[in-house]
């Protein structure tokens, strides 16, 4: 089967408009990446190891004509994807905003941000509406909530599908039902992040007393509505129960895994691994990098590599809570490229064994 865009019917062939040359063919459909474009923050929480890691990456930032090029190949392997940029403040990175608004043309974008950045400057160049989300998190030690909550329900309301998420530092959660309440009046989702790290001589989450587990585990499975109490029920769950209760179920080595084909990390140097394992992802597998024409995912899912506990809840085991993870995984439509299309090319053009068959354009 060299080439089957022939007999893809019409009606699917204009729905997709251009068709992938690698797609997807397995649940969540398209690839979510992961992009840590820097490390580099203009905040110093004190519960915050990130800003130490931008010394052990030697970069430079990428022109936006550059970013086109890489990721219209990108587009033309794996069709729209869903972008989720992290750090480090990724608005802080030279030009981002224009990268933004490329991105947007052919992929939804989701930014995770201390919302520190000049709202106006954000407004003049990204259009609503578009695909895009913001999960905006609320550091106490820099930030005042009126002054974060009001920018990020601002964006909510405006085209911009925003979230708030809180770390249950232990210094910090004295409020955190307080802001909790405010941020789900707006019908928004307050998303609690269990504390990882040292504190006082003590690893958490480990370390929290039987009070604050309480205290977080009932504001986790209290939420909003029963996706975010999901959501946030499993991430506690992952961080902090099964630590408790059955540490090694955590332990995913050998089960096979769709890390690495529907999700990738990429990191400040261009350089791409299966998941975040691993203090720069090295122990999930390198998968190449980015900027490189050449650059390739997985075409199916393999074997964990990982020789520990998984950092991820919401990772892609094959067999094992499909129905749990699946869901987790939802993002925004793209207003062009929908996921419902490349879930029914997927459905119509898998071969007899399930695999995946390329879809090329071109005469046979």
């Amino acid at each position: 089967m060299n080439n089957i865009l022939h007999q893809i019917p019409q009606e699917l062939r204009e729905k997709m408009i251009v068709m992938p040359s690698h797609p997807r063919r397995f649940p969540p459909y398209r690839v979510h990446w992961n992009w840590d474009i820097s490390f580099k923050c203009n905040y110093a929480c004190s519960y915050c190891e990130v800003i130490k890691r931008d010394e052990e990456f030697s970069y430079q930032p990428i022109e936006i004509a550059q970013w086109r090029d890489i990721w219209a190949g990108i587009f033309e392997r794996y069709w729209s994807t869903h972008i989720r940029f992290s750090g480090g403040e990724p608005t802080i990175y030279p030009g981002f905003f224009d990268l933004v608004a490329m991105l947007l043309e052919k992929n939804t974008v989701d930014i995770t941000t201390n919302m520190s950045f000049d709202l106006k400057s954000f407004l003049d160049v990204i259009p609503p509406n578009r695909g895009l989300s913001i999960s905006a998190s609320f550091h106490p030690e820099f930030g005042d909530f009126t002054t974060v909550f009001d920018k990020v329900k601002y964006l909510h309301r405006h085209g911009f599908p925003a979230t708030i998420s809180y770390v249950g530092y232990p210094a910090h959660l004295d409020r955190i039902y307080e802001y909790k309440k405010i941020v789900e009046a707006e019908h928004m989702y307050f998303k609690i992040i269990p504390f990882s790290g040292l504190l006082n001589g003590h690893r958490y989450p480990d370390a929290y007393s039987p009070a604050e587990k309480i205290l977080l585990e009932g504001i986790a499975r209290d939420s909003i509505d029963q996706h975010l109490s999901d959501m946030n029920s499993r991430w506690y769950d992952w961080r902090v129960k099964k630590n408790d209760d059955n540490p090694s179920s955590k332990i995913k080595t050998g089960n096979l895994c769709r890390m690495g084909e529907m999700y990738a990390k990429i990191h400040p140097d261009g350089s791409v691994t299966r998941c975040c394992a691993g203090h720069h992802g090295i122990d999930a597998g390198v998968l190449g990098n980015i900027t490189d024409p050449a650059f390739r995912l997985l075409d199916e899912a393999q074997p964990c590599q990982v020789a520990y506990q998984c950092p991820c809840f919401k990772c892609m085991t094959v067999g094992q809570e499909e129905e749990i993870w699946v869901p987790l995984w939802e993002s925004l439509e793209h207003p062009v490229y929908k996921t419902e299309f490349a879930r029914e090319c997927a459905c119509r053009y898998a071969d007899a064994s399930g695999k995946p068959v390329a879809v090329t354009q071109g005469n046979d």
